[in-house]
């Protein structure tokens, strides 16, 4: 759970490249990248935006430099825009999640929810939902943005105490408005790699998604 807390979350984008003639100047190319860069984010934002609710599968792998293999696990998780809704769980090799529904946290153990008390956690939550949904806007408060073909890399903004070097996202070939993958650097090397697939966009959600 604590290390799902650091590491979701979340979320975005494919990089455009700006087209340059050979006598365009250097100031130009990187002036035409940006405009390249702020449309595509512009599409991100409303692409994402219209993600009302969103159910997926997922495989975290966590890679530890002292260990010869990733430690595996696996889950599912469901989202619902309005009322404000999220339920990460995982399922295998254990049983154990949390679930935010409204401005209420609960932890979850064996499919049995537990109320949370204490801003930390409805804070962490929160975050989550921003990384799930991939609201571009918020994201670029904390992180600095980089686009790729395929991807983005979220750089966090503030060094101090900082537990995450870097995030990278990818988007799904076949849906743009889902995530394929999330890997999340730590500092020592270390890093967790979520695997998203099954993914179903404004679909009806499980009946008892958030009971």
């Amino acid at each position: 759970m604590k290390h799902l807390l650091c590491a979701l979350l979340l979320l975005v984008s494919a990089a455009l490249r700006a087209q340059q003639a050979p006598q365009t100047p250097p100031q130009n190319t990187d002036a035409a990248q940006t405009a390249a860069d702020d449309t595509y984010a512009r599409e991100i934002i409303v692409r994402f935006g219209a993600v009302n609710t969103l159910h997926s599968r997922f495989t975290q792998e966590k890679h530890l430099t002292l260990l010869a293999e990733p430690v595996e696990s696996q889950g599912v998780f469901s989202f619902e825009k309005n009322p404000a809704r999220l339920r990460w769980e995982y399922t295998e090799p254990f049983q154990n999640g949390f679930l935010m529904d409204g401005d209420k946290t609960y932890r979850l153990e064996k499919g049995v929810k537990k109320a949370v008390k204490g801003i930390m956690s409805r804070n962490v939550a929160a975050q989550m939902l921003v990384w799930l949904t991939f609201d571009l806007k918020t994201l670029a408060e904390t992180y600095d943005i980089s686009f790729f073909e395929g991807g983005v890399t979220l750089t966090p903004k503030n060094n101090d105490n900082r537990l995450l070097d870097k995030i990278t996202v990818w988007f799904a070939k076949d849906n743009p408005q889902a995530l394929s993958e999330i890997r999340l650097d730590e500092n020592g090397g270390d890093y967790t790699l979520l695997k998203f697939s099954d993914t179903q966009i404004n679909q009806q959600l499980p009946k008892d998604a958030f009971l």
